[in-house]
């Protein structure tokens, strides 16, 4: 087995679509038609992934996604009819990892949840010693072994998989702009299409956890035409 996925999705021909296409490629498949059902799946059973639908007919897939964000390390990809920029936005701001619109072709998704488990899964194996390390700076405490992030007053935010990456990234780069589809494929796990926002999404979560609320400017700086840099000091020792 190569992971757990819950499906939540109201539609029962989704649900067996989908189904049909993860099982044959050795996933263990737990499908739910609400958010209560869901709910009900993720007290019983660990899931690796879930693929989420935005629209349910309990509850709205975007406050769902933040439930599962404070129960479970599990990745998340939101499904939606929509397909706009907007939606996309709002579904990575609550914390999915990634988006998918439909109709999507089964191929795409499959790549899609593969990224995901790969970035959850590696976060959920290390440890320190094995890959992990803790970097100071400016008073901050980044431990990417379990994606802990710590401000200069001691209080911490737990990264998501990609969160996690993207500040490692940004920090082996220290002092260097980092190309935003460079960004994307280490963060996301795959090359940038020309029109996405995802990777700009995803450093307006990370800044607004860098945000230590002291009116300092924030330590990921924008460099127009090219992408980001961080611009913090790194604490040696």
């Amino acid at each position: 087995m190569l992971g757990r996925i819950l499906i939540v999705d109201d539609d029962p021909d989704m649900r067996l679509v989908l189904r049909e296409h993860l099982e044959p490629e050795r996933f263990e498949v737990l499908d739910a038609g609400n958010g209560a059902e869901m709910r009900v799946l993720i007290e019983q059973k660990e899931v690796d992934l879930v693929i989420l639908d935005v629209q349910l007919p309990d509850e709205d897939g975007l406050n769902l996604a933040k439930v599962l964000r404070e129960k479970t390390d599990a990745g998340i990809i939101m499904l939606s009819g929509k397909g706009t920029s907007v939606d996309m936005v709002v579904g990575l701001e609550v914390g999915a990892d990634d988006y998918v619109a439909k109709p999507f072709k089964a191929r795409e998704l499959l790549a899609r949840i593969r990224s995901v488990l790969r970035r959850t899964k590696q976060a959920r194996g290390a440890r320190p010693g094995t890959g992990g390390t803790v970097v100071r700076f400016d008073g901050w405490r980044f431990d990417s072994a379990f994606q802990r992030l710590t401000d200069p007053q001691g209080k911490y935010s737990v990264l998501t998989a990609g969160e996690s990456r993207l500040l490692q990234t940004l920090i082996d780069n220290l002092g260097q702009p980092v190309a935003r589809k460079t960004l994307h494929r280490e963060a996301l796990g795959y090359d940038m299409q020309s029109s996405s926002r995802n990777i700009d999404v995803l450093v307006g979560r990370l800044r607004r956890k860098l945000d230590s609320g002291d009116g300092k400017e924030n330590l990921i700086k924008s460099v127009r035409g090219i992408g980001y840099e961080f611009t913090g000091a790194i604490e040696q020792g």
